[in-house]
């Protein structure tokens, strides 16, 4: 019996000095693993949004040395604005919703700035599916230099995706988010797509290799059906036909060309591939200023960076199926139409409360970040955020 518990003791022992050499050599991956986990926790959410770099691999976008400054003329937001017949607090709001940070500008002026929850104005806010906008715009730039053309299937561009999903698709319906792929976006599942997605940036693998494993669900170009990879495909078109990574062609076409006022960051997973559908970390200004190339159809200064036809594109619904109604938000090119949308009025969207906003008619962006645990709730926070921001434009006409 003696025997029996020394051997038991020394099989626990070498057990445990296993575990101690895996996770010291691993020690990055656990951690990544934990703070994925935990990313959403509510306790850690407000800081976690403002600190990726701490979680995830990520790669710089680096800033050029002169910083493009927004005049500021402040005026108050208004005291309440109507959703569904209901008179709402702005402040009530505002807290409701986790917001992190507010700014309004409007004819390149800074009308409004806060932050809140502790945040700080240098703060490098995730932008989630913002993300997928700023994809749009690079993947333009190689539509207007003719490398690409979106008429084209994607196994054009990408024959290793051939007996894939997206074999037979054409290039517009993946912009479009109607590629008819077979995907599940539900954060609260712990084995969706997007999920298992997560795994990957934390744990190591490859997302381009992720997207060969995809199947066909329906026929593309019918119905629109959000499946956040189809960005990632995007991405990786624009990759193979500039040479380039995603980062390094957003520093070098946008970000030293806008004066941004910080580097951004750009999560990667562990092949260097950008997590092009949502990885994005820019200041609340920065992001502002991205708005100011959109509302202004593209033109920076006296340079137009991206056609004003992509813009347009981009920013139009080209199908039925994505046409916003009085219920129904609309989709472009990886950028939303709010219900009944004027001409130029689109945004660019992010889960938990990520908006740039832009209004052409008024000359108006409005950013505004959030770590908003409740943003799938039954009020639809995407429309009520909507009718938030419609109540500014009022107030500043």
């Amino acid at each position: 019996m003696q025997r029996f518990f020394k051997i038991s003791k020394i099989t626990l022992l070498t057990a445990l000095v296993i575990i101690i050499v895996l996770v010291t050599f691993n020690w990055e991956k656990v951690n990544r693993l934990h703070s994925v986990i935990t990313l959403f926790d509510s306790e850690l959410i407000v800081d976690n949004f403002s600190n990726m770099n701490k979680a995830f691999i990520t790669q710089s976008v680096q800033k050029s040395e002169e910083t493009f400054e927004f005049e500021t003329s402040l005026i108050s937001l208004p005291d309440t604005f109507t959703y569904r017949e209901k008179s709402i607090s702005v402040d009530e709001f505002l807290t409701r919703r986790a917001t992190t940070a507010l700014l309004v500008l409007k004819n390149d002026q800074i009308t409004f700035e806060n932050y809140f929850l502790g945040t700080q104005p240098m703060d490098k806010r995730i932008s989630w599916s913002m993300a997928k906008s700023f994809v749009s715009i690079l993947f333009g730039m190689q539509v207007d230099a003719g490398k690409i053309d979106i008429e084209k299937n994607v196994d054009f561009y990408l024959p290793e995706l051939k007996s894939s999903g997206y074999e037979n698709v054409k290039v517009k319906h993946v912009l479009q988010m109607s590629s008819g792929v077979k995907w599940n976006e539900d954060y609260q599942d712990f084995n969706s797509d997007i999920n298992k997605m997560g795994r990957v940036l934390a744990i190591g693998g490859s997302l381009d290799e992720m997207t060969t494993a995809l199947e066909a669900e329906s026929e593309s170009g019918k119905k629109f059906h959000y499946v956040s990879m189809d960005t990632h495909v995007i991405g990786m078109i624009v990759r193979r036909v500039s040479g380039k990574s995603l980062a390094l062609l957003l520093q070098e076409n946008i970000w030293q060309k806008l004066g941004m006022e910080s580097n951004a960051d750009w999560i990667i997973d562990s092949q260097g591939a950008a997590f092009a559908l949502g990885g994005l970390n820019v200041t609340t200004r920065d992001y502002a200023r991205f708005g100011r190339l959109l509302v202004n159809d593209g033109q920076w200064q006296d340079e137009q960076l991206i056609s004003s036809d992509w813009i347009k594109s981009a920013t139009t619904a080209m199908a039925e199926h994505l046409k916003s109604t009085k219920d129904k938000l609309g989709y472009g090119y990886q950028i939303w139409l709010p219900t009944l949308a004027e001409a130029g009025e689109f945004f660019c969207v992010g889960v938990y409360g990520q908006y740039i906003y832009v209004n052409q008619k008024e000359n108006i962006v409005i950013v505004k970040n959030s770590a908003d645990k409740l943003f799938q709730d039954k009020l639809n926070s995407k429309q009520e955020t909507i009718a938030f921001f419609r109540e500014i434009v009022k107030s500043l006409k």
